[in-house]
């Protein structure tokens, strides 16, 4: 499988995973409070739509809408609160399948620009399939924590998901940490996407991946959920279970900062 078909698989069978969960939930359970601050689950609903309608070609609404992140993604589910969760899962479930037939009758080049991105944004068509591979994932984590049914915490979308938050740790640990060169950080992640990360921090300040094994100044054990829970900035590191062995300080510093931006 490649790049463009593992990209475009885990988003197709995580939004097909999300109608079927959103399917299924009564107002009361739409309602309830997501991790995101202000956001319930309709909220997260209507966000998925909204950003299935951009990258489908349809208009943008609302127009004349700031380009910030936080701005955008806001006015679209502002925009949407009005309107009932079965008609936003009707059209998010439309707007999949017209782009997967797309994206599965042709063929990319990933390094190219993408013609169509979130509030414009000059992404390649790797970053695109794969971020937004990561951002529905992520969101069905968020309606699932929400209305108390976990699941797809092993698929394809949760693997995608859970590698590139990994692939972002030197930047945590090197650019947002700064940590002192020398420094040597291993994530243990298990559980359903299991994985080990082990970086050391050189005399440029970038963390890299070490040689070979190496004694950790701090070993960070959680399970894979967390992780991405974390990365993803859901909840702090005081919410979750981590164990750690080592220099405290510097484990504390690294859990508060993973949190990755896409």
């Amino acid at each position: 499988m490649d790049s463009q078909e593992m990209y475009v698989t885990a988003w197709k069978q995580t939004s097909d995973a999300i109608v079927e969960l959103v399917t299924g939930l009564t107002d009361e359970q739409l309602a309830l409070a997501t991790d995101l601050p202000g956001w319930d689950v309709h909220d997260v609903v209507a966000h998925l739509a909204h950003l299935e309608q951009v990258a489908s070609g349809e208009p943008e609404q609302p127009t004349g809408v700031a380009i910030v992140p936080a701005d955008y993604t806001n006015a679209g589910v502002d925009e949407r609160r009005d309107i009932s969760a079965t008609k936003l899962l009707a059209g998010f479930e439309r707007d999949v399948a017209s782009r997967h037939a797309v994206l599965t009758s042709t063929r990319l080049d990933l390094a190219d620009t993408a013609p169509v991105t979130p509030a414009g944004v000059p992404w390649t068509w790797e970053t695109l399939l794969r971020n937004r591979a990561v951002d529905v994932w992520v969101h069905e984590q968020d309606i699932r924590r929400a209305v108390g049914q976990p699941g797809s915490l092993g698929s394809l979308g949760a693997q995608v998901t859970t590698h590139t938050f990994a692939a972002g740790m030197g930047f945590v640990l090197g650019k947002k940490v700064k940590a002192e060169p020398g420094s040597v950080v291993r994530w243990l992640v298990e559980g359903d996407v299991p994985l080990s990360i082990e970086l050391e921090v050189g005399d440029d300040g970038r963390a890299h991946r070490t040689a070979s094994p190496t004694s950790a100044d701090v070993t960070l054990d959680m399970t894979s959920e967390t992780f991405t829970v974390l990365a993803a900035g859901r909840r702090t590191p005081d919410a979750v279970e981590v164990r750690y062995a080592g220099d405290g300080d510097l484990a504390a510093r690294v859990l508060a900062n993973m949190t990755l931006t896409f």
